[in-house]
């Protein structure tokens, strides 16, 4: 929580995944902390979304128990090393570690990026979520009128428990998937449905549901 009494979200990187998730967020009414290398970047979605959400630079401290990693993989350890202490953290992370070539994952078979950032960050909770939608689809919220699947990955139950809770406040559907390990299946789930929309023409527009 933070001096307004709102619960608050840090939100790391000003690019379209980042506005979706500050959108969602400010809707389901949550401050937004949007933490940017170059903080003029985040004027734009402050303009656009109101006062709930406010720009701080990488090196500023996250202000919210959770903390969103909506940049590119290529950028993790670089970002990593500059957000500091994230002891008691939630991490989520949104990233997917395709290749420059587009052709594939830099981690290794069975191996996943989540994993890594876990690595990075010992003191905090990694729970992998958002990565399988398009960054269209959050700013959304639903696709052809029916609620989005978030698919979740995660250790600690505290931790998923609390990211549930945010995926639903935020109107999508929580898709459990067990422990962190599974974070390399719903890495490769996503490229694949990347390698989908050049295939089936579908223009970064589709979405994976799981229909009961």
């Amino acid at each position: 929580m933070d001096g307004t009494g709102m619960t608050t979200i840090s939100i790391v990187g000003a690019g379209n995944l980042a506005r979706g998730l500050a959108t969602r967020a400010v809707a389901a009414g949550y401050e937004v902390q949007l933490l940017i290398r170059d903080p003029s970047k985040g004027e734009k979605l402050v303009a656009e979304l109101g006062t709930a959400v406010r720009v701080s630079p990488l090196d500023g401290g996250a202000a919210g128990d959770l903390v969103a990693l909506a940049i590119p993989y290529a950028a993790v350890d670089r970002v990593m090393s500059t957000l500091g202490d994230l002891t008691g953290k939630t991490v989520i992370d949104a990233t997917n570690p395709i290749n420059e070539t587009f052709t594939g994952l830099v981690t290794e078979p069975g191996a996943s990026g989540a994993e890594h950032i876990a690595a990075l960050a010992p003191n905090a909770n990694v729970v992998k979520a958002f990565n399988t939608l398009f960054a269209g689809n959050v700013v959304a919220g639903k696709k052809n009128g029916l609620p989005l699947d978030v698919m979740i990955a995660g250790d600690d139950e505290t931790a998923k428990a609390a990211v549930a809770d945010f995926v639903d406040k935020t109107g999508f559907r929580v898709i459990d998937t067990g422990p962190l390990a599974t974070a390399a299946t719903l890495e490769g789930l996503a490229w694949m449905h990347m390698q989908l929309q050049f295939t089936r023409g579908t223009n970064f527009q589709s979405a994976i549901a799981i229909v009961d």
